[in-house]
Parts: C-alpha cells; sequence; structure tokens
C-alpha cells in the first residue's frame, strides 16, 4: 500500500471536517480528555484503527520512537515509509533533530523520499475538528531561513531541530526545497558552518549521493 493510497482513503471517507473526542476509562469513570499535547499520538492511534478498517497492512518499528511511524510495504523497510505530523494554528512541529539527520542520511539516505502525512487541526468545546490533511515529501515541507540555510530551531546558538515552512502559504519569504537534491545541498552548507558536526562533515555530501543511488538505482 503506498502513502498515496492511503492519503486517498483518508480524503474519500471525508476526514476534513470530522470531529473527534478523547475519552479516558479508569475504575468505571469516562473523563473527557481536552489536553492538546496528545493529539498527535491519538491521531496515531487512530489511524491504526483507520487502516485495519480499509484493509491496509502496516507495520511498526519495535521501538515507537524510532523512525518512521510506519512501514506501509510487507517486506521492505526502505520503501513506502510513513511519518505523521500533526499541528494546530502554524506548523511548529519537529521534522527532525539535525545532526541526528545528517548522520542517518549517511547509512539510510533512502528515507529522503519518505512520505509526510500532516493534519492540520483546531479546538472545539469537546475536542478537535480537522482542517486539512496533506501529502508531502521532507523537501516539500522544509524551507531556509534568516538565520540559515535550513530552517532550524536553535537552543543557545546550538542547531536542535529541522523546523517546517508554512508549505500552504499564497506568499511567503522563503519558499520550500524544489527537490531532494535542493534539500540536501542547504543541508550540506549549514552542516558545514556547524561546530558540533564533528567527523560527519567529511565527504557528507558524497556519501549521501553514492548511497542513495546504490539504495534506490536512482540519481539523488
Amino acid at each position: 500500500m503506498s502513502a498515496k493510497k492511503l492519503y486517498e482513503e483518508l480524503i474519500a471517507s471525508g476526514i476534513v471536517g470530522a470531529t473527534g473526542e478523547t475519552h479516558f476509562k479508569l475504575h468505571g469513570l469516562t473523563t473527557l480528555v481536552q489536553d492538546s499535547s496528545i493529539v498527535g499520538n491519538v491521531i496515531q492511534e487512530w489511524l491504526k484503527a483507520f487502516m485495519k478498517s480499509k484493509g491496509i497492512k502496516y507495520r511498526n518499528k519495535p521501538n515507537s520512537q524510532e523512525f518512521p511511524d510506519f512501514l506501509l510495504n510487507a517486506t521492505n523497510n526502505q520503501t513506502d515509509l510513513l511519518e505523521v505530523k500533526c499541528f494546530k494554528k502554524s506548523p511548529n512541529f519537529d521534522v527532525a533533530n539535525f545532526l541526528a539527520y545528517c548522520g542517518s542520511l549517511t547509512v539510510n539516505p533512502y528515507r529522503l523520499d519518505s512520505d509526510y502525512l500532516i493534519f492540520e487541526y483546531t479546538e472545539n468545546s469537546t475536542g478537535i475538528v480537522i482542517r486539512r490533511v496533506w501529502l508531502k515529501k521532507v523537501w516539500e515541507i522544509c524551507c531556509a531561513s534568516e538565520r540559515a540555510a535550513v530552517k532550524i530551531q536553535w537552543k543557545k546558538n546550538v542547531h536542535v531541530n529541522i523546523r517546517p515552512a508554512t508549505w500552504y502559504a499564497k506568499t511567503t519569504k522563503y519558499p520550500i526545497f524544489n527537490s531532494r537534491l535542493d534539500f540536501v545541498q542547504a543541508i550540506k552548507k549549514v552542516l558545514d558552518t556547524s561546530a558540533s558536526a564533528g567527523t560527519l562533515q567529511a565527504g557528507w555530501i558524497t556519501k549521501v549521493k553514492t548511497l542513495y543511488k546504490a539504495q534506490t538505482g536512482r540519481e539523488l
């Protein structure tokens, strides 16, 4: 099952505009949970139920914190990778930790082809309403910023997490990247000026390009 097919099933089901509530039952009492910090995890659990209801096969990594959230290919761990992200008002989720992502691309550059299923929601008096849903590649949700070639969260002058663009905005000072290669080249610019990159910098983009071709049969 491809992520595109899953996305089409979601849209056809009427997910946009759908409302949701979260309830917790303990010791015979059920309460409405109105904590927005759990929405992302709850939507992931709901998505599992949705896929099962549609006969869509999926797998999860043994470590739930490990990338990706879902493996949609029955046997291949390098294709049909799906990450799920959620936000309200404006995208502020973490795409990935910057240095960890750079390191992973020298080992598993095929993850550049992963799909990101993104839910935008608003809150109402009893739960949430799904406003919009997108299916995007990583370079389609990332951009540059005033400070660096890639938009990044900084803490005490140290880059931490790659942060998303407002990819759906009609006008923006920093547009999304045009391609997978543009995204990787932008990452290299940040990496080359990183004081904490260590040995990661040496030949980084060459390693990524070479291994990507070996793993996918395509040029970066």
